[in-house]
């Protein structure tokens, strides 16, 4: 018994090796390959140029996304196409690329900049043309922003320089002195405590890879305490490898280290670690100038379609944003304004609540736009119906497969959140399924992004998916097809009507046990 068992594990073993080596050895087009002994299989890259069954290219566009053909029922959001919608979109992504092309090396819609203004204008003059109603500017102080004005970093070792392409300075990190930092480069992989066993760092540049999971906001180098490590075992600077594929530009959030520190893309991290690997000192040259601008200001812009009652709905959408911004928050922006292009045409008669739009100010520079609706929530959402936050609101899916990364002709699964009665959440469940809007298969715990400021104060309803390409380079137009800005424009504006047939009492949550509203 114990032979024919230890048999088959034999044959087992043998029979996944065979197929094992076989799958190594062939070609893209299938053919056996001649593999050396020992050597390891190559990570899989489109071949360009050359004829055979995987060469062909064929590019993704807005007509290839899967769409649900809207049923007879839902006739009433016809109107509601993602080819109107998109142009929104590509209009506020234009003033990020003016950003660049005015020669702003930090560039992007920021908070308080002449291009966050520029956009606070374009909605303006937008919704005035749609006809909306009491349309203003609600201006902000923006505590001091902190801006990198100028940097650059080369890395030397082996006879070879290399100047990394997507060095991109992290927020708040400390400038380097006038004439920049000489330093050796220290290899620390993913920087947990044991990665720095043996290692000298003090002094040093430190390259740290980290695994984004699955963005730039939450990586490795932050959540195992890599970043703040390094600097307290004496680090003089630190460069973080963001180990996705490619060689993207990130824009890294804050993290507390206060020496500089920078992000690079994967493939100038590999680059810098194989010097490394051969030997020799490697060394980095690292300049970085920064500014603290006080005196910033940042604006709400609010437009209002009256209905019938004292009640509301609020729609809001926050404006500014790195790079291109497309995804973040360049489509929250447009599905925004193409919920208010629809509802515009509705007859005031048949609006039971007013419906009130406000592009939010300053979402990276600590939301105050909508921290000032929580402030005022007394007032400001005493008879709110409900919120509906357009956010980060329909990317494109990625699959990593064969060492590269492809887009899909699918969106990403939204994170979704309802604060409110039952009937709220069964009707806005009912939306997203009706329209095709894919969504994660549990609710979150809590509201985030705007959201997570006010879901307390009104009842609320939330859907984001902050992306693989969330804060870098490649979120651009591309990357939001026009399909699923349709799909959760009228996913949203399906649940705008029927929470109109609802008394608000019915839609608000029910008071927690052992409240002062319900002392059980």
């Amino acid at each position: 018994m114990r032979t024919s068992i230890r048999r088959s594990i034999f044959v087992a073993i043998t029979a996944l090796g065979v197929a094992s080596a076989l799958l190594a050895t062939r070609d893209v087009d299938g053919q056996e390959a001649q593999a050396q002994p020992g050597q390891r299989r190559q990570p899989y890259t489109w071949p360009r140029g050359r004829s055979g069954p995987r060469a062909h290219s064929f590019p993704l566009d807005d007509s290839h996304f899967v769409r649900f053909p809207l049923a007879a029922s839902e006739q009433a959001y016809a109107d509601i196409q993602g080819e109107r919608i998109k142009p929104y979109l590509k209009d506020v992504v234009a003033i990020s690329l003016k950003s660049k092309a005015d020669g702003n090396k930090w560039w992007g819609r920021i908070a308080g900049t002449q291009y966050d203004h520029m956009t606070e204008d374009w909605v303006e003059t937008t919704f005035t043309k749609l006809g909306l109603k009491n349309v203003r500017k609600q201006p902000f102080d923006l505590p001091p922003q902190w801006f990198a004005k100028d940097w650059s970093l080369s890395v030397t070792g082996g006879g070879k320089t290399v100047t990394p392409a997507s060095v991109w300075p992290t927020v708040g990190s400390a400038a380097t002195p006038p004439g920049g930092l000489d330093l050796e480069v220290a290899w620390v992989g993913l920087g947990t405590e044991a990665d720095f066993i043996g290692r000298n760092v003090k002094g040093k540049a430190v390259l740290i890879e980290s695994i984004m999971t699955p963005r730039v906001s939450d990586h490795s180098a932050i959540w195992n305490g890599a970043i703040l490590r390094a600097q307290e075992k004496g680090a003089a600077a630190i460069l973080v490898n963001m180990s996705y594929f490619g060689n993207w530009v990130f824009q890294a959030g804050a993290n507390g280290a206060s020496i500089p520190h920078m992000t690079i893309g994967n493939e100038d991290g590999k680059a810098i670690r194989e010097m490394i690997e051969k030997g020799g000192p490697v060394r980095l040259k690292m300049m970085l100038a920064t500014e603290t601008r006080p005196g910033l200001k940042d604006s709400n812009v609010w437009g209002e379609l009256p209905g019938t009652t004292d009640e509301d709905i609020i729609v809001f959408s926050h404006h500014d944003g790195y790079f291109q911004a497309a995804s973040d928050n360049a489509s929250g922006v447009a599905v925004m304004m193409a919920l208010a292009e629809h509802f515009a045409k509705v007859p005031q008669a048949q609006r039971r609540r007013t419906i009130k739009f406000v592009t939010t100010s300053g979402h990276h520079a600590g939301s105050l736009g909508v921290r000032w609706m929580h402030d005022n929530k007394d007032t400001v959402l005493a008879k709110t119906a409900l919120m509906i936050n357009a956010e980060h609101a329909s990317p494109l899916a990625l699959s990593i497969w064969e060492g590269e990364m492809r887009p899909t002709n699918g969106i990403q699964p939204r994170r979704w959140f309802v604060h409110g009665s039952p009937k709220l959440a069964a009707l806005s469940l009912k939306a997203y399924e009706t329209f095709g809007v894919s969504i994660m298969h549990r609710m979150e715990p809590a509201a985030s992004g705007d959201m997570g400021q006010v879901w307390r104060d009104a009842p609320s309803i939330m859907s984001i998916v902050s992306s693989d390409f969330y804060h870098s380079d490649l979120d651009t137009p591309d990357a939001v097809p026009a399909a699923s800005l349709e799909q959760l424009t009228r996913a949203y504006a399906k649940m705008i009507d029927e929470t109109n047939t609802l008394d608000r009492k019915d839609i608000v949550a029910a008071p927690a046990p052992g409240t002062a509203a319900n002392p059980q």
